[in-house]
């Protein structure tokens, strides 16, 4: 299921990148396209109420953590009980982790609305274990009747939330940098200027792209491994490669000639992605690092990992929409600059005749 998502996705992404012509500007249509799909992916990513099961409540306070866990519950019918002297209601309830056990669920009379529950056919509720199995006190009620969820993952929690953005952006950084390695090998061959400019819009939108990867990359560093920045492989070789992309625009500022500039900056971007697949792919998996993949570590992430419980349905569903919704805007950008640079380019040769 999520190598035939993820495959669309891609296909989705590449194939209208490419149509009409990067020289073109993008159909009414092919735009409409683009904003919904990105429009319904933040909607999902950033909207859609986490909900757990009673074994994330568990293990969480098994592990010394205080907080809550929203877990996603069914109240099973005539199961409400009143406690005369502390007012509290305890009922049993079962999860959607698919197992028959149910528990006990104790609310206080203030945290159960029962104008909302007792005809509720789910709901979230916040809930802590209160030393014993199988029994949970409920903290809040987050959502009553919720269509969709997403899981909850322990340790990472509300902030797997990035995983949507930082993937897709690492995705397109290497797919901008291939096209422009790609256009700098045509311009080696044909001599076309369009060919420079492509190529050089496309290096400039995948060090964007790659920049955007390392800032999400380090929200996610803080509050997993304690700092923005560790050194981490992972953090180390991106580092080096936006450096070579930094003096491939260096190199093109100093030079003032235009053929000899597009020449000079074709060879050094054909040998910059050469460098891409080695500092993005292998070099932070053969050393130990804190990023999952790294070498020992046989977590290697759950976009790639071929466990069928690493990434649910609804989290394949929305990084899908990502891939296709990020390639789509790349697209959308690189055509963008590519037609301004060449109207700039005329514009300066009308001026000098």
């Amino acid at each position: 299921m999520k190598a035939v998502l993820f495959t669309l996705a891609f296909t989705v992404g590449l194939v209208f990148g490419f149509f009409p012509s990067l020289h073109k500007p993008r159909p009414l249509y092919w735009r409409i396209m683009t904003i919904s799909i990105l429009t319904v992916m933040v909607i999902l990513a950033l909207f859609l109420h986490t909900g757990g099961t009673f074994a994330d409540a568990t293990i969480t306070y098994r592990m010394g953590v205080q907080h809550a866990v929203p877990v996603r519950v069914t109240v099973l019918p005539a199961t409400k009980v009143t406690d005369p002297l502390t007012r509290d209601m305890t009922i049993q309830a079962k999860d959607f982790s698919g197992r028959e056990e149910t528990c006990t669920l104790i609310f206080d009379e203030n945290t159960y609305p029962a104008d909302k529950l007792e005809t509720a056919s789910s709901f979230i509720v916040n809930l802590k274990r209160e030393g014993v199995d199988n029994v949970f006190r409920a903290q809040q009620i987050i959502s009553v009747n919720p269509l969709l969820t997403l899981p909850y993952i322990i340790g990472l929690e509300e902030r797997a939330r990035i995983l949507y953005f930082h993937v897709p952006m690492s995705w397109i950084a290497v797919l901008a940098y291939i096209i422009a390695m790609v256009f700098a090998a045509k311009y080696l061959a044909r001599k076309n200027i369009r060919d420079d400019i492509t190529s050089a819009s496309a290096a400039a939108l995948g060090t964007l792209f790659c920049l955007l990867a390392t800032v999400t990359g380090s929200i996610w560093a803080k509050f997993n491994w304690g700092s923005f920045w560790n050194w981490d492989p992972r953090e180390t070789s991106i580092f080096v490669l936006l450096l070579i992309y930094a003096a491939y625009f260096a190199l093109r500022a100093a030079i003032d000639d235009q053929d000899r500039r597009a020449r000079l900056s074709a060879v050094y971007a054909i040998l910059a992605a050469v460098t891409v697949p080695f500092f993005i792919f292998i070099i932070p998996r053969i050393n130990e690092g804190l990023h999952p993949g790294s070498k020992g570590d046989v977590n290697i992430g759950p976009v790639i990992s071929p466990q069928a419980e690493a990434l649910n349905p609804i989290k394949q569903v929305i990084l899908s929409l990502s891939f296709a919704g990020f390639t789509l805007l790349f697209f959308w950008m690189l055509s963008v600059q590519i037609r301004t640079k060449i109207l700039q380019l005329q514009s300066l040769r009308h001026d000098s005749h």
